[in-house]
């Protein structure tokens, strides 16, 4: 698990004259990101458009979408070309991106509220890593599927990472007090740019060109293992739910295709259809060094 480097004080004391100095309105956070908050769902639906895309009768479980306001209505058969520059109920206008995660019940089937979706968006050294840091734009049309999570019951709590939904008695239900799922997708790329046909049937995702960034050498350092040479910026998701309880009454609805239970099939989509000129405006602006942070853009 990363661990946020915070700036020193000699650091903190020239940002404090820059922003003075440029009458800046927000000055960028210990670690430099984009956080992007989505403001609720799209809808549920069991559409997968990235794992059986164009195969409406597949056997899909349910899914909870943000972000993209227009998955729903194509479906599966969702293309490029259907979602670029349609609205979002994300807080940056610019991200028309698609997110979705399974749906996440009791085990009766009644469906969890979900408080809060962020998309966070880091240099490729992520948060452990400098404040602002090197990290190239994710290309258009790239499809993703992730399965490096975790659980906690929120970043304020006491309970640290774990394989399954863990016990969340006695928190608060306040934000960063309540039931939390994290998931990171990989950001080491081999080059080879999306080529995605409108006709394709069945898994478009391009993981096989992607890769988890490793330690180099044993060192803290990372890097991207051999044949992925493009160090990308780093896409974690969190999304937090209204649930306190021991979490033995919950599952995901990939749990049981999956062969598995208590949340241990968490995993992520995510379909870059964002406006790509907002994209890399806000990879300059809110993750790379030498651009102009504001919260309006970078949350």
């Amino acid at each position: 698990m990363n661990v946020r480097r915070h700036t020193s004080r000699a650091a903190l004391a020239v940002l404090a004259l820059a922003v003075v100095t440029t009458g800046i309105a927000s000055a960028p956070s210990a670690s430099a990101m984009s956080k992007i908050k989505c403001k609720q769902t799209t809808g549920t639906a069991a559409v997968d458009p990235i794992v059986h895309h164009n195969e409406p009768k597949a056997m899909v479980h349910v899914h909870t979408f943000f972000g993209n306001n227009s998955w729903l209505a194509k479906g599966s058969s969702a293309n490029y070309s259907d979602l670029l520059g349609k609205g979002t109920n994300c807080e940056n206008p610019a991200d028309t991106a698609g997110y979705w995660t399974p749906q996440l019940t009791t085990l009766s089937g009644t469906p969890v509220q979900v408080q809060a979706f962020t998309a966070y968006y880091r240099p490729f050294t992520g948060v452990g890593g400098a404040d602002f840091g090197p990290g190239e734009v994710i290309p258009a049309d790239t499809r993703l599927v992730a399965s490096d999570y975790d659980w906690s019951c929120g970043q304020f709590s006491n309970t640290g990472p774990q394989p399954s939904i863990p016990s969340c008695l006695g928190e608060s239900g306040k934000p960063g007090h309540t039931l939390t799922a994290h998931v990171t997708f990989p950001n080491c790329w081999d080059g080879k740019l999306p080529n995605h046909t409108t006709s394709e049937v069945g898994n478009t995702a391009d993981n096989a060109h992607w890769a988890y960034k490793i330690r180099a050498n044993g060192t803290k350092n990372y890097t991207c293992p051999s044949g992925f040479s493009h160090q990308m910026i780093q896409l974690r998701e969190t999304i937090q739910y209204a649930y306190t309880g021991n979490g033995t009454d919950l599952k995901l609805g990939s749990d049981s295709m999956a062969g598995t239970s208590d949340g241990r099939s968490l995993h992520a989509d995510f379909w870059n259809t964002w406006d790509m000129a907002g994209f890399k405006s806000m990879v300059k602006n809110c993750v790379n060094a030498g651009g102009t942070f504001t919260a309006a853009e970078c949350g």
